[in-house]
């Protein structure tokens, strides 16, 4: 998500390896020290070099791509499928606010090295998927004038692209930010589709910062309602190629691995997805007040794997923890030192990251 749009949360204490959420639910601390024998994280040194000599080739090896019309209003939606042999289960994807497919190159590595299939879309207005007609030339811009659009899209993905080639598979949705929010509303309105889920710094709420929700709801309406819904909200504009790991606000930690992501971007203008419309908000705020009322949440019975972020200044925690409280499940990971994109932390946190992953799903799948 966008950099200058929200400031940060206040600093979550913690003095043990769990503590108790004013839910009453009780949240873990990611622990450092953990580790796999069968798992091995990209190193950040030699991180370029790894993943264009050695991740991106083998994924290209094993990925198909195709696209589909939607049901809504026939717009195109990219997929890719990064298949292999064996396998033990199948993982959605859900990409964030202005990110693609290829951003998550490392992430879909490790789900096929683990032995399951991955399945993504780029959703409406990113990457080679169809954007809103009146910004269709501003490929930096998301607009969406409904939020459904979204779980709409995935939904159709689902059936008819995940289902009839997973056959049996154990299912796995796996949403970041955006991508989470559209994954916990997806869970909430389709609760029997998917085996298990992991949310990674869901968009359950958006943090605003000093100013209230009442308030940005009724100046992105407003802007809607008086034709101004194409418009950026304050503190976004056109991608600038400008790097920003040292703004305090920069979702991820690890140089290396922000670095690689910044140069793939900037190397394709289909990659260049950057800013919130006011008719974004709008959508976003209005799903996201959903996700937390009691009787939606409570229809997700599924296991849930979230993630929170100590230091995360785009989405908001306390909401995260409502939801938490309210669905039947979910096991809360607050990941020490991290920003919104845990996965893009230094080695020590990803890896711990990553083994925390596999042993939620070794113990539900084995």
């Amino acid at each position: 998500m966008k950099r200058f749009i929200l400031i940060s949360l206040v600093t979550i204490l913690f003095f043990s390896c769990s503590t108790t959420t004013p839910s009453g639910k009780t949240m873990n601390i990611l622990p450092l020290d953990i580790s796999r024998p069968d798992f091995e994280i990209v190193s950040e040194d030699n991180y370029s070099k790894t993943m264009s000599e050695e991740v991106e080739p083998y994924l290209n090896s094993i990925k198909r791509n195709g696209t589909l019309s939607s049901n809504r209003d026939g717009h195109r939606i990219y997929y890719e499928i990064f298949d292999v042999e064996n396998e033990k289960g199948s993982v959605v994807i859900l990409h964030g606010f202005t990110e693609f497919i290829r951003k998550y190159s490392e992430i879909i590595f490790y789900f096929n090295r683990a032995g399951y299939d991955v399945y993504m879309i780029e959703h409406y207005g990113h990457g080679y998927s169809e954007r809103r007609a009146d910004v269709s030339n501003e490929l930096s811009k998301v607009a969406v004038d409904d939020f459904n659009v979204y779980t709409e899209d995935v939904k159709q993905f689902v059936d008819e692209v995940v289902l009839p080639l997973s056959r049996d598979n154990k299912l796995v949705l796996f949403g970041h930010s955006m991508g989470g929010g559209i994954a916990t509303r997806f869970l909430e309105i389709y609760p029997d589709i998917f085996d298990f889920a992991i949310l990674s710094s869901p968009m359950i709420g958006i943090n605003m910062g000093a100013v209230p929700q009442w308030a940005a709801k009724f100046l992105s309406g407003s802007a809607n309602l008086f034709g101004a819904g194409d418009g950026y909200i304050f503190g976004h504009y056109d991608w600038d190629a400008v790097e920003a790991f040292s703004d305090p606000g920069c979702p991820a930690t690890s140089y290396p691995r922000y670095k690689y992501f910044f140069d793939m971007r900037t190397e394709n203008e289909y990659h260049q997805t950057y800013g919130a419309t006011w008719s974004w908000l709008n959508a976003a705020i209005k799903a996201t007040e959903k996700m937390v009322k009691q009787s939606e949440a409570e229809k997700v019975k599924i296991p849930v794997l979230l993630f929170q972020a100590e230091f995360d200044s785009l989405v908001r925690n306390d909401k995260q923890l409502e939801f938490a409280s309210k669905a039947e499940r979910v096991h809360v990971v607050m990941c020490p030192d991290s920003h919104h994109e845990i996965f893009n932390s230094p080695d020590a946190i990803a890896n711990a990251y990553w083994v925390t992953v596999f042993d939620f799903l070794d113990g539900l799948i084995d």
